[in-house]
């Protein structure tokens, strides 16, 4: 069987215009031959760590065991936040401590390492740590290289998930925890965590412009410019507009609660 090439994904917040991925590319290239790189998107809003964090969620364990995963959305660089590695049972996650990895950390089993800095030399630029520091970094965990040699264990992370909580026993309180492209509201709880409560599909969900009862399949089990709450493909609860923008429609933001009733 023929052997797999490395692999590393890039996520940034770069776009493609300025030649800034280019660089990381040719790190990379120049270091581990034979690479292949994957694009999962450079295109996330510029220091959109949220919207960075939910495109990792929604691609990375799609990849063969073994991937490398370098995020790059970094409104602290140079400053005294740590660059991390986080290394799981499947995958390797290179980027800043700012939370970008917080679904990681509600996902999987997980060991986090701090970056030391001056492995990587005097030459690190404190505005490009993408080309200088996580590159690099991907490099040598793709050569082999053990991650204590250039890193040691950190415990305390930062994440902005935070659990939905229980007020009694007739009503959840969740709060929106991300807004995705098409205006979708993304909740704090999964489908998993849904079944273990022994909560009933046909729920009430309030909000702060309306309630709905009952949880759909798909978009189209509402009529157009309709809201409706159903399963996104992440398994999170999601109050959604069929062909529309909830979040638009109800003014509804990141942190806004919402309300799960009981009989």
């Amino acid at each position: 069987m023929k052997k797999q090439n490395p692999i590393v994904t890039l996520l940034t917040d770069f776009g493609t215009e300025d030649g800034y991925v280019g660089a990381m590319k040719g790190v990379l290239l120049r270091a581990v031959p034979g690479i292949t790189i994957v694009d999962i998107t450079h295109e996330i809003e510029p220091y959109g760590i949220r919207s960075a964090a939910f495109a990792l969620l929604n691609s990375y364990h799609y990849f063969p065991s073994g991937t490398v995963h370098v995020v790059v959305v970094d409104p602290g660089v140079g400053t005294s936040r740590s660059g991390l590695v986080v290394q799981t049972g499947d995958y390797f996650f290179v980027g800043p401590d700012n939370g970008v990895f917080s679904f990681v950390y509600e996902q999987e089993t997980f060991q986090a390492f701090r970056i030391s800095e001056k492995e990587f030399g005097e030459q690190v630029s404190p505005t490009f740590h993408g080309r200088d520091i996580f590159a690099p970094t991907a490099a040598r965990l793709l050569n082999g290289e053990k991650i204590e040699t250039f890193a040691e264990p950190v415990q305390s992370l930062e994440s902005f998930y935070f659990p939905f909580r229980k007020e009694d026993d007739h009503r959840i309180v969740l709060n929106v925890l991300h807004i995705d492209h098409f205006g979708n509201l993304i909740l704090n709880i999964t489908r998993e965590e849904f079944q273990k409560l022994g909560l009933p599909e046909n729920v009430r969900i309030k909000f702060k412009n309306g309630f709905l009862y009952g949880i759909q399949r798909t978009f189209a089990d509402a009529g157009e410019g309709q809201i409706l709450a159903l399963w996104d493909s992440s398994g999170f609860l999601q109050i959604a507009q069929n062909r529309g923008n909830a979040a638009r429609l109800l003014k509804m933001s990141v942190g806004d609660p919402v309300f799960l009733e009981l009989p």
